[in-house]
């Protein structure tokens, strides 16, 4: 679909081409959303330069990424889409400017693009394709910072039901009101843990894109545009603070793996100690009842009138002697 946006009276102004006519020259933003082949031709012929393909989008190398061509600078970046949803991705977003030009290629909707159409409606100082482009980069920084600080804010509950469920298992009382059959099992802990990291960590891959683009923009823009250079270096700013808050959840989201895997592994021990002092309370009674289960011609116990009772006696006291040892040392 092309949507062209050219300048009004209170803000940017949207409308679709008709099929056939040419691109107009008033247009500050072009965008090309999951574009047909045609409209890609219109917008190639209106501006003089090739626009790269989907394939070329996903493509990893910088060179392929950013770089200057026909006048104009390519920058492709990654940014997240369906954060709030089940199965987040990211998706490969190229901005070209040409002059007063900005034109984008997108094969899904971001959120943010969403929210600057919005506000670009209402904001009639967005004249140039550098204002559109800074504005759509300020926009996907916004959510990336909205987006990292709901993973924090998911990540500090986490840790807290880990350890808060482990020291209800330790205490044997509850804590915070919860017993530990009322927590969450640790497999949907880890679960959750690990969609949390995968936002994290696609946020930060996002981040890192868009910060490669802010500084080959910053070089690429001419020495005479100094407001647009300094908006970017703030945007740059902003990112390089954002990748210091990312590198620090992702440290915290390892550090509650481990924890989670920790507690874990604390669980399975003390239900193996528990099965081994089974075994060891159990083993002398076995012995005494295997020992007078032999059937050997002369035992004499069996001709005692008491040697059923002193066979009980024996295994319940050989059972009892080791429990009350191991509970006497605290491996119980």
């Amino acid at each position: 679909m092309l949507t062209v946006y050219v300048p009004g009276p209170n803000g940017l102004l949207p409308y679709a081409p008709v099929p056939g006519t040419p691109v107009p020259p008033e247009a500050v933003w072009i965008d090309l959303y999951q574009p047909a082949l045609a409209e890609v031709q219109r917008v190639e012929q209106a501006l003089d330069l090739a626009l790269p393909t989907r394939e070329e989008m996903q493509e990893i190398e910088v060179s392929s990424r950013l770089y200057q061509e026909d006048g104009a600078l390519f920058m492709t970046a990654v940014v997240l889409v369906q954060s709030d949803t089940e199965h987040p991705e990211t998706t490969a977003v190229t901005f070209v400017l040409k002059g007063d030009h900005l034109v984008t290629v997108r094969h899904a909707e971001p959120k943010p693009f969403r929210q600057f159409i919005t506000r670009a409606s209402r904001h009639s100082a967005l004249k140039r394709g550098d204002q559109v482009l800074n504005g759509l980069l300020e926009a996907v920084i916004e959510r990336a910072a909205d987006i990292l600080e709901r993973v924090t804010t998911r990540v500090d509950a986490l840790s807290m039901e880990v350890f808060m469920r482990s020291g209800s298992a330790a205490s044997g009382k509850a804590v915070s009101g919860k017993t530990v059959k009322e927590f969450r099992d640790f497999q949907e802990i880890l679960s959750e843990v690990g969609k949390t990291g995968d936002v994290a960590s696609r946020a930060r891959e996002s981040l890192m894109s868009i910060g490669r683009l802010l500084a080959f923009l910053g070089q690429g823009l001419p020495k005479q545009a100094k407001d647009p250079k300094a908006q970017v270096k703030v945007l740059w700013r902003d990112v390089q603070s954002l990748l210091d808050h990312a590198n620090f959840v992702a440290g915290k989201i390892t550090f509650l793996l481990d924890a989670t895997l920790g507690m874990v592994n604390i669980e399975q021990n003390a239900i193996i100690k528990i099965f081994s002092v089974v075994s060891v309370v159990f083993l002398p009674p076995t012995l005494v009842a295997s020992m007078y289960g032999m059937n050997f011609k002369i035992i004499p116990e069996l001709e005692w009138t008491f040697g059923y009772p002193w066979a009980l006696c024996l295994m319940v006291v050989s059972a009892v002697a080791p429990f009350l040892y191991f509970k006497r040392r605290g491996w119980l």
